[in-house]
């Protein structure tokens, strides 16, 4: 776990930087202990959630961002990836079929519902349009705050909204879960007791798909570029592997690796947001609070209706359709036992997203007829 900029001073190094280092193990004992109670209560994916809550008000408290290094977040967004994979290696053509209406439905809900919520934040959020539009975006928040910093938007407009729609979207994931599930819905894994069980399997497997994945991205980042690789690619080494044959059993996730893998995703969803972030932009604050409680409001009327007029569960199209973060949907979809459809929704969900989003500049100007101001804002 890397502190954001406060523990980044020269000042911070000997002694203060143990007393931080111990500072972030004590919270993180406290986390695997809210993790553990959301567990025994049958919460599903009770230990993003239980490390969502507690770094994310130790990040609140303390004004600084705790954000995981690459080397434990890719790792972890390639358990996440393996074990959604599971349910794509069962779909027959049948299946597949029967998935296409409601991912086209759930992909342009989220287009209509993000176009609707920028559309507020541009007409009373205080900066320009691209940046009110990319804000809301539900194409991954890391991707779409680097897209922001490319296109010289409002970053600070862009982050603040997009890792507050990540934390909203998960908070309320458990209540959305239960309500629209039922009472199976955290069954399935929210109060398994085989968390902390040691396979070294799916470690190994993991190591492979991650090795694999890790050399494909960097032999073709110089060719073209991949959203969400180790997402995406992993998915696809997973799937071969399966396909050649490799037991379940190595390319399954479970147990304590999984648990480490979710603990990462919680901290990297909960720690972003500081105090300080949100005193900068204080003035939009309720606004932004409004579009994405909009942006949350719609999918879940949306998922109402596909699941009426399409054979998937109301759980099932709200996941499918929810506004990320889309790691933890995925986790969230996992521990409730939903079908593939949330994958392939989710997935098809951030590359319409991103698509979008670097096209997004040309379309607002010729929408407008002019360049947006924020052009040459930083």
């Amino acid at each position: 776990m890397a502190p954001g900029s406060p523990s980044a001073n020269p000042a911070n190094s000997g002694p203060g930087r143990f007393r931080d280092i111990a500072e972030l193990v004590g919270v993180a004992v406290v986390a695997v202990l809210v993790g553990w109670w959301c567990t025994e209560a049958g919460i599903p994916a009770s230990w993003i959630f239980g490390f969502l809550v507690v770094f994310g008000l130790y990040s609140l408290l303390r004004n600084r961002t705790v954000s995981p290094p690459s080397a434990t977040m890719q790792p972890a967004q390639v358990l996440i990836a393996m074990v959604c994979t599971t349910p794509l290696m069962e779909l027959d053509g049948a299946t597949v079929r029967s998935y296409l209406l409601p991912t086209a439905l759930s992909v342009l809900v989220m287009l209509v519902v993000s176009t609707v919520a920028g559309l507020v934040l541009a007409r009373f959020g205080r900066t320009d349009p691209v940046s009110a539009m990319i804000s809301t975006l539900a194409g991954g928040a890391s991707a779409m705050t680097l897209m922001a910093r490319e296109l010289h938007l409002d970053v600070r407009f862009v982050v603040l909204t997009q890792y507050l729609r990540l934390t909203l979207v998960v908070l309320t994931l458990p209540l959305f879960v239960h309500l629209l599930g039922g009472q199976d819905a955290g069954s399935v894994g929210g109060g398994s007791s085989d968390w902390w069980e040691p396979d070294l399997r799916p470690v190994v497997g993991a190591a492979v798909v991650w090795a694999v994945t890790w050399t494909f991205v960097r032999l073709t980042r110089r060719l073209f570029s991949i959203p969400a690789p180790y997402l995406l690619v992993s998915i696809a080494v997973t799937w071969i592997l399966s396909a050649a044959g490799v037991p379940a059993v190595w390319l399954t996730p479970h147990g304590a690796v999984l648990t480490v893998a979710y603990g990462i995703i919680g901290i990297q969803a909960g720690g972003t947001l500081t105090i300080g972030a949100l005193r900068q932009l204080s003035h939009a604050l309720p606004i932004i609070l409004t579009a994405v409680t909009v942006m949350v409001a719609g999918t879940v009327g949306a998922a109402l209706v596909i699941a009426q007029v399409t054979d998937i569960s109301r759980l099932d199209a709200y996941l499918a359709t929810v506004p990320g973060g889309i790691y933890a949907v995925l986790a969230f979809a996992h521990e409730s036992g939903s079908s593939a459809v949330v994958t392939v929704g989710q997935v098809l969900r951030t590359l319409v997203m991103i698509v979008v989003g670097a096209y997004l500049p040309t379309i607002v100007r010729k929408l407008t007829g002019r360049r947006q101001s924020g052009d040459a804002d930083d």
